[in-house]
């Protein structure tokens, strides 16, 4: 995938803190996967939930028991 160049504004101590976890070279590749991560998992836990709501559906109520009428 073509990569795409953008202006972004970032706090000085996360681009900091990106740059020291990729030893100050490849910081930007870390945050593109560090930001993909954040996507895929958004997509995860939205199916997720999808699928959970759908599985707990209410079990409709069974009708009461029929009593038999005394004679």
């Amino acid at each position: 995938m073509k990569k795409q160049k953008i202006n972004i504004t970032l706090d000085p101590d996360v681009i900091a803190w990106f740059k020291a976890q990729a030893g100050g070279r490849g910081y930007q590749t870390l945050m593109n996967a560090a930001l993909r991560e954040t996507m895929d998992r958004t997509l995860l836990e939205d199916t997720l939930r999808r699928v959970i709501r759908e599985e707990l559906q209410p079990i409709p109520a069974a009708p009461p028991p029929a009593t038999k009428e005394p004679s």
